[in-house]
C-alpha cells in the first residue's frame, strides 16, 4: 500500500520497511484504489482500501477489528502523517452478523460507517454486497433521471443551425433518415 502511495506522491518518500499492523503483524490488503482530488484540492489524495471476505464469512467483530487495525496502522505510520490524504477502509461480504449490524446502524453516523477520525481523514465502513449493489443502483438511477434528454433529429439540426450558423451558412436540411446525412467535420466547417 505504501508503494502505491509513493507512486502518486513522488519518489522522495523513503520505504525502509513494511508497514506493520498495531499488533506487529504484516497485513495484506485485498484491494486498494487511489485518486487525486481534482479542482481546488489537486494536492490531496483519496485511497479506498477494501477487505473482501469469502461469501460464507459473515462480517462480525473479528472482521471489523481487522479493518480497524489496518486503518489505525496507516494513521499511526509516520510516512503517511504529513500527507493530505483521505482514507476509506471497507470490509465487504455477503452478510453481517448481529454485532456488525448493530455497529453499522449508529444514529450519529451514515449507515455502514463504524468509525470516522476527528479530522475526517479516515473512515471505516462495513457493508454487505447487497447494500453496495443497492446503493450503486440508486446512484445510477439518480444520474439517469437527471440526465434524461428528449432529443430528436429535427431539434438537433435546429440547434446546430442556430449555434453554428456562421460555419454552416444558409444550410437548410430536412432529414427523414438521419443515416442519410453525411457528417460535417470541424475542419471542413472552419474552411467554409
Amino acid at each position: 500500500m505504501l508503494k502505491k502511495h509513493r507512486k502518486l506522491l513522488g519518489e522522495e518518500i523513503v520505504i525502509d520497511g513494511p508497514v506493520k499492523r498495531i499488533d506487529d503483524k504484516i497485513g495484506i490488503v485485498d484491494l486498494m484504489l487511489s485518486r487525486s482530488v481534482p479542482r481546488n484540492h489537486a494536492d490531496e489524495l483519496e485511497h479506498l482500501v477494501v477487505e473482501l471476505k469469502r461469501p460464507a464469512v459473515k462480517v462480525g467483530a473479528d472482521e471489523i477489528t481487522q479493518i480497524k487495525k489496518y486503518a489505525f496502522t496507516v494513521a499511526d505510520d509516520e510516512r503517511f502523517l504529513s500527507m493530505k490524504t483521505r482514507w476509506s477502509f471497507w470490509v465487504i461480504s455477503n452478510d453481517l452478523d448481529a454485532f456488525a449490524r448493530a455497529e453499522t446502524r449508529q444514529r450519529s453516523k451514515p449507515r455502514g460507517m463504524v468509525y470516522q477520525s476527528d479530522e475526517g481523514h479516515i473512515e471505516i465502513w462495513v457493508k454487505s454486497w447487497s447494500e453496495v449493489i443497492a446503493e450503486c443502483k440508486a446512484r445510477m438511477r439518480f444520474v439517469q433521471d437527471h440526465l434524461q434528454a428528449n432529443v430528436d433529429t429535427e431539434h438537433s439540426f435546429k440547434y446546430l443551425q442556430t449555434t453554428y450558423a456562421r460555419y454552416l451558412g444558409d444550410l437548410s436540411v430536412s432529414v427523414e433518415d438521419p443515416d442519410d446525412v453525411e457528417p460535417i467535420h470541424a475542419n471542413e466547417a472552419a474552411a467554409e
